[in-house]
């Protein structure tokens, strides 16, 4: 039999873990089980049992990629070995080799498991380029089917209507993005589609969801590409978030990671592409938080990030920004959004600008005050 292998042969331990990700996550995570394209468990060190499953590890994708999102921890495939373990790297690569079967291996199977290991590490490699590109095509597709702003129609009036509601009017913002927001009188809600997973793993839509009215709106990279659409659904009668029993009004599609929704271009009115002078930055999590900071601070640029995760991953390192601000909600008070909002600011902090915060004296957010 071979010695184990070493640190370098971490890409094909990581990969041939992937590969047998539903083994791993039983070994480790006993009481979950597989749901879609996640296998969701209690925390087995915190002991959650008495709550609902929130650790979550995805099967394919960013396949072993995995968050509780009660406590905010996070991590790869190998990390997920250290936190449910209890260990450090050393002891994770330990037990992967174990579960592997590695050290029973004889110097021909290590070097076959070795050859094959790194062919599905490259075939995963291009298939997630492959599926990156298609997901930011799905997103900027959906975005595209929404009717321009400022084309005057229906669709726009009445979710210009919802933001004259919730207290943030779109005329009100100066240098407005107008190409941001487009809108649709009718765009499907795709969570209550009905499916059918068959034997080869291939889903059927056997329904689609609900079409309701929505707006829809740019994720946009540094330069400007859309790679995601985030829809606030409306309801059909009233011009309100539309009421779905339970389920958000707020869906994303796309890859939002690193992407921001821009709402106001501050005092020079030019995109971060074109843009030049340097100006503060407000970075907030919802779009009618931002739209109402926006109409509060016209000396800044303000963009919304669309979930407390996605902060830190924002592209400040650009020529137009000094600062950063995050404007945070007063409602991010448990110890999950806390870890998420220090590393959010950690991570712009690393970027090179110097940041702040920002809270509403009054309601959980600026939205609130207005």
């Amino acid at each position: 039999m071979g010695e184990a292998m070493n640190r370098d042969d971490l890409p094909e331990i990581k990969q041939a873990l992937k590969d047998r990700i539903q083994e791993l996550c039983r070994a480790l995570l006993p009481d979950g089980r597989p749901i879609g394209r996640l296998y969701i468990a209690h925390n087995p060190v915190t002991l959650d049992h008495d709550k609902s499953p929130e650790f979550k590890v995805a099967l394919n994708r960013d396949t072993g990629a995995w968050k509780d999102w009660r406590t905010g921890e996070k991590g790869d495939v190998i990390r997920l070995i250290e936190y449910v373990k209890g260990t450090d790297f050393a002891g994770a690569m330990q037990f992967a080799r174990d579960f592997l079967g590695i050290r029973q291996m004889t110097a021909e199977e290590r070097r076959r498991f070795t050859e094959e290991s790194r062919a599905r590490v490259a075939a995963a490699t291009v298939k997630a380029e492959k599926d990156q590109r298609h997901n930011r095509e799905k997103g900027e597709a959906l975005f595209l089917e929404g009717l321009l702003d400022g084309a005057g129609s229906t669709a726009e009036h009445y979710a210009k209507r919802y933001f004259e509601g919730r207290g943030c009017p779109l005329f009100q913002v100066p240098n407005r993005d107008i190409a941001t927001m487009r809108y649709s009188a009718g765009t499907e809600y795709w969570k209550l589609a009905d499916w059918k997973r068959h034997a080869d793993g291939r889903l059927e839509k056997l329904k689609a969801g609900p079409m309701l009215p929505a707006i829809h709106s740019a994720f946009r990279t540094a330069t400007g590409q859309v790679v995601a659409c985030h829809c606030t659904f409306l309801d059909p009668v009233e011009p309100i978030k539309a009421r779905l029993g339970g389920d958000t009004a707020k869906l994303m599609r796309g890859e939002v990671q690193g992407a921001v929704i821009r709402i106001s271009h501050g005092p020079e009115g030019l995109p971060p592409e074109e843009a030049r002078r340097a100006f503060p930055l407000i970075i907030g999590e919802g779009i009618e938080n931002s739209l109402s900071v926006a109409i509060a601070v016209p000396e800044a640029r303000v963009w919304a990030a669309g979930s407390l995760a996605n902060i830190g991953n924002c592209p400040v390192d650009l020529p137009c920004i000094s600062s950063v601000i995050v404007a945070i909600d007063n409602d991010w008070q448990n110890a999950q959004a806390q870890k998420q909002l220090e590393n959010g600011i950690r991570a712009l902090a690393a970027k090179g600008k110097p940041v702040s915060i920002m809270a509403a004296h009054a309601g959980s957010d600026f939205n609130d005050m207005f």
